[in-house]
Order: C-alpha cells, then structure tokens, then sequence
C-alpha cells in the first residue's frame, strides 16, 4: 500500500512540476512568433505598392449609451512616393444606401456625402505622422515602422473569415496618441503579410473594427483613384 501511495505522489508531484515549470516558464513561444510575424511584415513591406478590397466598418460606442453603426463599402490603399494614400467608398451604412467618399493624399483629408451635397476638407497638419502611423498598419508598413510608434505583443491566432490569422496587440508609444488610441488590435494574414482585421480602442471604451475581405495586392490603380467628383452645388467646408 506504501508503495502505491508513493508512486501515486510521485506521479502526482512529477505532474505538478510540469504544470508549474508550462505556467512559470517564460513564454519564449510568443516572442519567436512574434519574430516571425514582423520578419513578414519587413517583407511585405518591402515589395507593397497597393492594395484593394472589400470593407465593413463598425464603430462601437459605449458611453453614454450602447450605439453600433455598420458601414460596408470598398477601400484602396497606395505607397506612392514613399507615403501611403487611401480611398474608401462607403456604400451602406446599417444596411441602408447612403453612399461617402474619403480620400487622403498629401496631409489632406476629404469626406463627401453626396446625399448632404457637402464635402468637408480636413489639413491633419502635426497630426500626420499620426495618422500615417494608422494608415500604414498591416498595409505597406514594415514590421521595424511598427515596433517604432508601438509597443507590440503577440496574442496567438484567431479565424477571421475563413483564414488563420496572427493577433498582435499594440500599445502607442507617442503620449498624446495613447489618449486617445490606448489600445489597437491586429490580425495578419501571414500568406499575404497584411491585415484582415483591426480593432481600435478609444479613451472612453469604445471601438472602431475595420474588417477586410477580398483583399488583391499590388494590383493597377485606377486614374483619378484619390480625386473627388462632386456634383455641381456641393457645399465645400474647410476645417
């Protein structure tokens, strides 16, 4: 009996030092991944020229009330003299017809409502390596770009849309940026080394998910690709 009870402690002990060394170990897994993850951004980055696809846009607001909006439409990205400019088209927002350009190029920002005969002209001014940083993260920038303006972690693997892709949760290192964007969340897919998805936190505990499908890499971009038309009578509002 002595014996048996000996080597159930022994099997017992053995069991809890393996459990004990799995959890106190430092979890050099994550930090060779992570590796990994920014040696493939390195290397997209190195041959992006532009990207298109689909996008769902859902911006998350908690305080003062719960309030979800649902945006879907199509956005292209291009590196073009060394800075990245975006074009989104918006064509639903929570299922219903309401189509919005947005254009950025040149530290200049653009948003037309067509519905609203507006376009509001935006100069980001100091704010542009800011927004760059945001515009650059999971397409055309570098995985070096990313450890500059950010304190990255890898946070395992998740499904989105049918693909495997690799979580990164990414921390500002600007101040002011961590005021109002304490927190972003990053998913790559490793085949293609860009983004499938990105979740933006705010101050207050909301959130802004952008979700891409369909995504094609360095493909022809249009002419007049991150030019506004508008129609005659658009009221134009600088800010």
């Amino acid at each position: 009996m002595t014996s048996i009870r000996m080597n159930s402690f022994g099997k017992f002990f053995a069991f809890s030092g393996m459990v004990l060394a799995a959890v106190l170990a430092p979890p050099a897994f994550a930090a060779d991944d992570l590796a990994k993850v920014l040696a493939r951004l390195d290397t997209e980055a190195g041959q992006f020229k532009s990207a298109q696809a689909d996008i769902t846009w859902d911006n998350v607001q908690t305080q003062p009330i719960q309030d979800d909006d649902k945006q879907v439409g199509t956005v292209l990205f291009e590196r073009k003299n060394g800075q990245v400019q975006m074009a989104l088209h918006i064509k639903t927002d929570n299922g219903r017809s309401v189509p919005k350009d947005l254009v950025y190029t040149g530290g200049v920002g653009k948003l037309y409502e067509p519905l609203l005969k507006q376009m509001q002209v935006f100069k980001v001014g100091d704010r542009q390596s800011q927004l760059d940083s945001f515009l650059t993260l999971g397409f055309g920038g570098s995985g070096k770009d990313l450890q500059k303006s950010w304190d990255v972690s890898y946070a395992g693997t998740e499904q989105v849309g049918g693909i495997t892709a690799v979580k990164l949760q990414l921390t500002p290192r600007d101040a002011a940026l961590a005021k109002t964007a304490p927190k972003v969340l990053l998913w790559i897919d490793l085949d293609k080394g860009v983004a499938v998805k990105q979740q933006r936190y705010d101050a207050a505990g909301g959130y802004v998910i952008f979700t891409y499908a369909n995504i094609k890499l360095n493909g022809p971009v249009p002419s007049g690709a991150f030019q506004i038309k508008t129609a005659p009578g658009t009221q134009i509002v600088n800010h």
